[in-house]
């Protein structure tokens, strides 16, 4: 399975799961509840939600569990330098950085006013905890629509694709954010998990920007991306 197709159908997947919940978080909310607290020998099915989100998140953060370079780039795995360096070079990776970082932040302040809201939903009555994760499946499932369809970040930013994004590894975080509103271990935990994933790839961006940029990076360069996009196969030609 192409690696375009393999999104389709995870989208799929997120797509058809959230309808479902919607659907009967409307008719039979306690159904909901109930299936989310259903216990399997020894765990409930929350927990095992809980588990299997903080292990995609542990992957974020080692090397070599990145084969992915759009979420791996930040690491030297997926860095070919491109052996061709000078001034000029130099100063279009400065002006790249300068571009995408001032996206990133116009991103934070979207993304933090889209977090208010969804709290003071909650704070008012017009979310219940209930909605409030729904919410977050709601962000889980955007975030690979954006991967698969279309993403609007790529216009906030200036990325060419989600290779180069420069804000991939935020993703989680996005989507995770509302749980600030009920904090409990399970929330806390994969909220504080998120956090760390940020770090770490901001820490690495502003240490090697380099890996960001495909003028430097040989293999964020679309004549090399095996993603089968518009962009690449027009190179390729």
């Amino acid at each position: 399975m192409s690696t375009k197709d393999h999104g389709r159908m995870k989208l799929f997947i997120k797509g058809f799961a959230l309808a479902a919940c919607l659907v009967f978080a409307v008719i039979y909310p306690e159904g909901v509840v109930g299936l989310f607290g259903y216990q399997i020998l020894f765990f409930r099915v929350y927990h095992l939600i809980w588990l299997v989100t903080l292990v995609v998140l542990v992957k974020r953060l080692v090397p070599g569990w990145n084969s992915k370079i759009s979420v791996g780039k930040v690491f030297k795995r997926h860095y070919a330098q491109v052996l061709v360096d000078g001034p000029s070079k130099q100063e279009k990776l400065g002006r790249y950085q300068r571009k995408v970082n001032i996206g990133a932040f116009r991103t934070a302040v979207y993304w933090s006013i889209i977090v208010l809201i969804t709290g003071l939903f909650y704070n008012v009555g017009i979310f219940n905890k209930l909605w409030l994760f729904l919410a977050v499946a709601f962000f889980v499932f955007m975030d690979q629509f954006c991967v698969s369809v279309w993403c609007p970040f790529q216009w906030i930013i200036g990325n060419k694709c989600c290779n180069a994004c420069r804000i991939n590894n935020w993703g989680y975080l996005m989507a995770f954010s509302p749980l600030v509103f009920i904090p409990s271990f399970w929330t806390v935990s994969v909220v504080a998990l998120s956090v760390i994933v940020v770090i770490q790839w901001e820490y690495l961006f502003h240490k090697h920007p380099e890996r960001f940029y495909e003028l430097y990076n040989v293999n964020l360069q679309c004549k090399n991306c095996g993603r089968g996009c518009k962009l690449s196969l027009q190179q390729r030609s």
